[in-house]
């Protein structure tokens, strides 16, 4: 149970990492590209590349595909706690997996919870989002059909 708990917490520790390069980083980068040119502030990088009304165009559709994609993202990760407490549940043929369940839990808020800490955007979104993600486990332990339809990929990854 302790080599699960660490396992998961290392497992923590790297998708917050990885989330914050890959993700996070690039999302905040064409979002400060994007507000400074809609907000007036003139960009170097872009000044002059769209129109004004352009601009608007593209951004606001651009910021639901970010939202959408960091919720699917931080959810998928709720979604891998599950699916790897009910792995070590069946591995190791346990009636009752709370132990199994708290540490993975822990695991995901954990993750989640320094995501939402250091998190720059401060808006309405963002907490939706990280409520939507935080959640996700409890979503995924009461209803794991939802697994399937979501994260089929990650499933069969699983072999459940």
């Amino acid at each position: 149970m302790v080599l699960f708990f660490i396992s998961m917490m290392a497992a923590a520790i790297s998708f917050g990492v990885l989330y914050t390069y890959l993700v996070r980083m690039p999302v905040l980068f064409m979002t400060r590209v994007f507000t400074k040119q809609i907000n007036g502030d003139e960009s170097k990088e872009m000044e002059g590349v769209f129109p004004e009304k352009a601009q608007k165009v593209i951004w606001y559709p651009l910021k639901i595909v970010f939202f959408l994609g960091e919720t699917y993202i931080q959810a998928g990760w709720g979604a891998y706690c599950v699916l790897r407490a009910l792995r070590v549940i069946n591995e190791r043929g346990l009636t009752q997996g709370w132990g199994v369940h708290i540490a993975a839990f822990l695991a995901c808020l954990s993750a989640l919870g320094y995501l939402a800490h250091k998190e720059p955007r401060k808006d309405i979104t963002v907490m939706i989002q990280s409520s939507i993600a935080m959640g996700s486990y409890m979503v995924y332990c009461l209803v794991p059909t939802a697994l399937e339809q979501y994260y089929p990929w990650l499933v069969s990854y699983f072999h459940f």
